[in-house]
Parts: C-alpha cells; structure tokens; sequence
C-alpha cells in the first residue's frame, strides 16, 4: 500500500483519540494508519455513538480492503487504564511510543509522513522523560535541527525559540540562529510549499523593532548582520518589523518569523481558528501536527472539532505532493 501517513492518538485520556475517529468518515481514511490502542478507541466510539470498523494494520492490505467508515489502527499496549478527561502519567511512556514508532516509520520510508495528535507535557515529564514538546523530541529523533511553523490557507509564520522561558530567550538570539532557521525555511518553503522564490519576514526581539536603538541594541547588532549576509546568498529576507504592526502592512511575505513563542503566534491561531496546522521544518520527514492540546474538559462530548486534524492531514498529503513535484521537476 503507497502513500501512507501515521497518525499518532496523542494523550489518551484527551481529544486525541475522538478526533482520530473521525479519519474513517473520510474518503482518504485509507491512506492513514491510527497509533493508539485499539480498545481505548472502541471505546471512544461507543462514546460518541459512531459506527466504526476498526482493522489492525497489516502491510498487505490493498485499498480496495479498507472500506468507508473503517479505521486502520497500529495497536500498542496502554500501561493503565484510561479515565476519559483524567490526566494519568503513568501512560506518558505510551504517548512517547506513539510518536517514536511513528517517527521511526516515516524515516524507514514506511510512511510518507506523520500527523500527530495533541498530548499533554506534564504527563509526560512526570512520567520520568525529558520532554518540551513535540518538535525537540522529533528533531532529536531525526538528528536535525527543528522549526516549529504554522501554515493556513493565509498565513504561514515560523518561531526562532520554541519552548523555553521568556527570561531565556535574548541568550538565545544570536545571527548564526538567525541564519540557521531562515535558510532552514527558506529550503522548505521551496521543497514543500512550491514557492519557487520566498519571501520571508522577521520580526525584531524588543517593541517596535528596538526603535532605532533607543528600545534595545540586539536588532542593529544582531539581526542587520544576518540579513544582509542572507541576502548575500540569494535568500530574500527583510525585516527586523515590528511584531505589533507586521501583519498589517500587507508586505506580501509568503511566511513570517516570529522571535519567541507568544509574541505573534496568539494572533495567528486567533485569526486562524482550527483551519490551521503546525509543520515541523528542518526535518528529512514529513510532520504536522493539530494546532491545538489535549482538551480533557472535552472529551466525549459532541462538539469537539476535528477540523484542525482533517488540516494537519491534508498539509501533509500537500506536502508530500509538492515534494514529489520539486524533486522531478
């Protein structure tokens, strides 16, 4: 069978494995392949009075096997039972071998990309692994250097830091990082989005891009140095913009850089409500992701909305296309 995505179920006790349920509604639902515990999504289903067909995956299958309604599940073992809504950190190993497997699949050319489903960082942290997120432990897994980015049908936006401390982050901030992540981006944005010549935005550390110096030094020092040498290489990026202002003056950036986690992407996700997806750039894989955590307050009830899921999945298979597309052109 060609063209698979693993679908990771993310955090039991949360929304991960009701979202997943609703793949086998899709016309596609036989291109993805749920990593979960087969059980836990019986049961889920039950919840929701959705009539499923569950079959375990088995390499052999063909399509013409794998009919509407029918969801393919990779099963793996829960260490405990599952409280619906109810953190439980003793499944955190569980959640981790989720992503790995999937991970794993996708750079043995087994699967041509991995969509993963939310969990939540404590459960997993207390469950005795070092854990800051999806895209650190992924990029460790694939030996690369990660960005986190967020793609919509009219933003795309990436971030310099990810996860880290507020406190943390001017340390981090260097014009090596700088050209590091926006050839990272600007590579992928060719490879994977087909824009033959970005054009990329960054936004400054301090309000109002450092105003000239009088608000802070590191943009003159920092960023003008980096992107000068980019554009030197062919790369265009412009900037440092002031982060309150950036998306109002109708640049025509094709993506924006984000300095630290919660500088823009609030308004991206306010302004982009659930038909958005989060990619992982930087990494010889496919990986996106629903932009949105683990919901426990809303598990089984009948309104959760998986449009942010059926996102992360098409981003996908659009990725892959246009992959495809760049390599034989």
């Amino acid at each position: 069978m060609s063209e698979l995505y693993a679908v990771t179920s993310g955090d039991p006790a949360g929304i991960g494995p009701d979202i997943s349920l609703k793949i086998a509604l899709r016309d596609d639902n036989h291109q993805f392949v749920v990593f979960g515990n087969i059980d836990l999504l019986k049961d889920r289903a039950e919840m929701h009075g959705m009539d499923v067909k569950f079959i375990e995956f088995d390499e052999s299958m063909t399509d013409s096997q794998i009919q509407k309604n029918t969801l393919l599940v990779k099963n793996f073992k829960l260490n405990e039972n599952v409280t619906p809504g109810v953190m439980n950190s003793k499944n955190g190993s569980y959640v981790l071998s989720l992503i790995d497997a999937a991970v794993g699949g996708c750079l043995s050319g087994h699967f041509s990309g991995c969509i993963t489903g939310p969990v939540n960082k404590e459960a997993i942290t207390k469950s005795g692994y070092e854990f800051s997120g999806h895209t650190e432990h992924i990029g460790k897994l694939c030996k690369q250097t990660p960005v986190m980015s967020f793609i919509s049908d009219h933003m795309k936006m990436a971030l310099l830091t990810t996860h880290i401390p507020l406190k943390d982050i001017p340390a981090q901030i260097t014009t090596n990082r700088i050209m590091d992540v926006i050839r990272i981006i600007h590579s992928d944005l060719i490879n994977y989005f087909n824009i033959e010549s970005p054009k990329i935005g960054i936004t400054g550390l301090n309000p109002h891009a450092g105003e000239n110096g009088y608000i802070g030094s590191e943009e003159k020092k920092i960023f003008s140095p980096a992107l000068r040498a980019l554009n030197d290489e062919g790369i265009h990026i412009d900037g440092p913009y002031a982060a309150d202002t950036i998306f109002l003056n109708q640049t025509g950036h094709d993506l924006i850089v984000s300095i630290f986690h919660d500088q823009i992407l609030p308004l991206f996700k306010f302004a982009n409500p659930h038909l958005s997806a989060n990619v992982t750039m930087g990494l010889n894989i496919i990986r996106t992701s629903v932009d949105h955590g683990v919901a426990f307050d809303k598990v089984g009830m009948s309104d959760i909305n998986h449009q942010s899921l059926y996102y992360a999945l098409d981003t996908a298979k659009s990725m892959a296309y246009s992959y495809e597309k760049t390599k034989s052109d």
